[in-house]
């Protein structure tokens, strides 16, 4: 639906910019609070595109027009639901600001209703938690040296049993203690990079963890 960017993002002294690498594009962020909204979104398996700065949508505030831009559109497959549009602000903020935003809030999820997509708020609430971490934590293991036939053997091994544990995995292949750390970091090289499928909610340091196959 938004392809392109509305309004193009700008450094600024008041507030850490940047971008994060998305599909081998450069994707722009304004504060820190917008770089881990994109890490989490990135991530996700059903999210299909995200847009930044993606339209302006005017309306109206004490008789005069205005044009509000809001933050992110991030495109779902139609399975994971409605696509939605993203206002990024810290709870603080959006709190204090409450009434004068308003106008263009709504606005905004007017704007939303009729393109069949939903508008939302998000701070740190719906975007610091356990799954963010566990991304943060693989990203780390995402370009570390690996050896490329321990990964066929162990990725064979897991589309032959289907659903497994890391447990499992370390015990079979990486069972001296000398080498217990390696396997581990291999596994989280392959979160890191979707090779294995897991639930990024549970907690990715737990050896009890399931992992399974994934088609790609």
């Amino acid at each position: 639906m938004f392809k392109h960017q509305a309004r193009k993002i700008k450094p600024t002294r008041r507030s850490v910019s940047g971008v994060i690498s998305y599909k081998k594009k450069p994707l722009a962020y304004e504060s820190t609070l917008e770089r881990d909204f994109i890490i989490y979104h990135a991530f996700r398996e059903d999210v299909k595109n995200i847009t930044p700065q993606p339209v302006k949508i005017p309306f109206n505030k004490n008789g005069r027009t205005y044009r509000y831009t809001p933050d992110y559109y991030v495109e779902l497959d139609a399975k994971s639901g409605k696509s939605f549009i993203a206002e990024v602000k810290p709870k603080r903020e959006w709190q204090l600001n409450w009434r004068d935003w308003s106008d263009k809030w709504k606005a905004a999820k007017l704007y939303c209703k009729e393109k069949g997509i939903r508008f939302i708020i998000f701070d740190e609430d719906r975007i610091r938690h356990e799954a963010l971490d566990n991304i943060n934590f693989l990203r780390t293991y995402e370009t570390i040296r690996i050896n490329n036939e321990e990964v066929e053997v162990i990725l064979t091994d897991i589309k032959q049993r289907g659903i497994t544990s890391v447990d499992y995995i370390l015990e079979r292949y990486f069972k001296s203690k000398l080498y217990r750390h390696d396997g581990q970091a291999l596994v989280w090289h392959l979160m890191a990079n979707k090779q294995i499928g897991f639930d990024i909610w549970d907690d990715v340091k737990d050896p009890q963890m399931e992992v399974w196959h994934v088609g790609h």
